[in-house]
């Protein structure tokens, strides 16, 4: 398996479709945060993207995506008044596979939708991300494979054929991938993380390994040697790139892995302690409490999952 592919392994991604949308001016609506990414394609017309830190103006065919999951408003120009996602689609149905709002002035057409990850290791993953992504029509145009999914995602978003929706939302995870590899083309803006790990083929060969095989009892000289580098240069780029050092990284994902099967599995503490990585009970004992402030038995016990067996 390659590196992302290797990495995107434990992420549980799941996409979906707010709603296609034909507006005409004036319109805004209000998106609330959420812990998932929003991501809006302006298939005609513009809009402005407000956040409580910027306003993007969208142009037809761009693409923007919001991976911190922070609330912000899409509007018809910057002065007009937004209602909630909830309350527009509620006094506009769907009709003809979109929904639509009336208005005197331009139309704008836009697809909007959202990536999700199932636990804490996918949510993290996610907001180890750039905080907006906008990929305007200059940088898509060379991005012919992202483009191509982008009309097939308008399409079907815009759709009332049998089984429409299935579709968008299986094109909305290919799209993820699309956008994560456009990413990597140009990796100047993106932030300390598993991304800009994945820039550098040395870290990416190292995350590979990490993800596939994450019980394996790995150790910094080991990482370092299958990727040949030294010790102390392997540690300070992986720190520089990735934003901590190996370890860190590792038992993070031990830990996520954890707290995903006493969420949902029977298995014993003791048996998800050993396909985690942990010498012991008492050591994944330590580290768990350590990291989410109780013992694994509490969690449990807290998300209600059944237990086939208690651990020693």
């Amino acid at each position: 398996m390659e590196p992302l592919s290797a990495v995107l392994r434990g992420m549980r991604l799941k996409g979906s479709i707010y709603a296609a949308w034909e507006l005409r001016a004036p319109w805004g609506m209000d998106l609330p945060e959420g812990p998932f990414a929003s991501f809006h394609l302006v298939e005609r017309g513009q809009c402005v993207l407000r956040t409580s830190r910027e306003v993007i103006h969208l142009e037809a065919g761009e693409l923007v995506v919001l991976f911190d999951g922070q609330a912000h408003r899409l509007l018809s120009s910057r002065e007009v008044p937004a209602i909630s996602l909830t309350q527009l689609i509620a006094r506009h149905p769907r009709v003809g596979g979109a929904h639509h709002v009336a208005g005197a002035g331009e139309t704008t057409r836009l697809v909007c939708g959202k990536f999700a990850a199932e636990g804490a290791q996918g949510i993290r993953m996610l907001r180890g991300l750039p905080q907006v992504v906008h990929l305007g029509r200059t940088k898509l145009a060379a991005l012919p494979a992202l483009r191509a999914l982008l009309e097939s995602l308008a399409h079907e978003a815009a759709s009332s054929a049998p089984g429409a929706d299935t579709a968008a939302a299986r094109i909305t995870e290919a799209l993820f991938v699309q956008v994560l590899r456009a990413l990597l083309l140009d990796t100047e803006k993106t932030p300390p993380g598993w991304l800009a790990g994945l820039s550098d083929p040395r870290l990416a060969e190292a995350l590979q390994h990490l993800h596939m095989d994450l019980a394996r009892p790995w150790s910094v000289g080991e990482l370092a040697a299958r990727v040949g580098m030294s010790r102390t240069r392997f540690a300070l780029l992986f720190q520089k790139r990735i934003g901590q050092p190996p370890m860190t990284y590792l038992m993070n994902l031990r830990l996520d892995l954890v707290a995903q099967r006493l969420r949902e599995g029977a298995d014993s503490i003791g048996e998800i302690a050993h396909a985690a990585g942990f010498a012991s009970q008492s050591g994944l004992n330590r580290a768990f409490h350590r990291h989410f402030g109780q013992t694994p038995s509490a969690f449990r016990r807290a998300t209600g999952a059944s237990v086939k067996a208690s651990g020693p």
